[in-house]
């Protein structure tokens, strides 16, 4: 029975070190922040950070976005999702046209936006998702960006459910 509990004590062991390290791996990715920044209108009409993470998997090349989606003028979900997409298209572009792009084998973006939830307290909650690998990078023409359908250029397309059907 000791023994049982010795090796079962050296696997949670392993498997907890294991996580540690690929954990480790992961760090902010300031040059690719930097591009962002640098394309997108950092004012969500909102209140709140515009680009809450950019970090980078070194070990296998996974870039991770989150952003928060500005508000129109108006809470309609088809403005939020098209300015959001259209953000997407932006922040794709400058990851992979950026410095750190060698680095990068697929981007995943998520945009946010403030969900009131069963208490009045609004919090940021992903109402959209986009990956996009590096491959499919290289073969868009970003310069007809503002045309294509990302249903059919990234390699994942998401929506949330209730905004993709018009907020009803």
């Amino acid at each position: 029975m000791h023994r049982r509990a010795t090796i079962a004590l050296a696997l949670t062991a392993a498997l907890l070190l294991s996580g540690t390290s690929y954990a480790q791996t992961e760090a902010d990715e300031p040059t690719v922040r930097q591009a962002i920044e640098a394309v997108l209108d950092m004012d969500t009409g909102r209140g709140v950070n515009r680009v809450s993470r950019v970090s980078l998997d070194s070990a296998a090349g996974d870039l991770t976005v989150i952003f928060a989606m500005r508000r129109p003028l108006t809470d309609d979900a088809a403005q939020i999702v098209a300015s959001a997409t259209d953000d997407i298209f932006n922040i794709l572009w400058a990851t992979y046209t950026s410095e750190a792009a060698a680095r990068i084998r697929t981007t995943t973006v998520l945009g946010t936006y403030a969900v009131v939830g069963r208490y009045s307290r609004p919090r940021e909650i992903p109402l959209v998702r986009a990956v996009l690998s590096d491959s499919a990078a290289a073969r868009l023409n970003w310069a007809r960006a503002a045309v294509l359908d990302p249903r059919t250029v990234f390699d994942v397309w998401w929506v949330e459910g209730e905004v993709a059907n018009g907020g009803g």
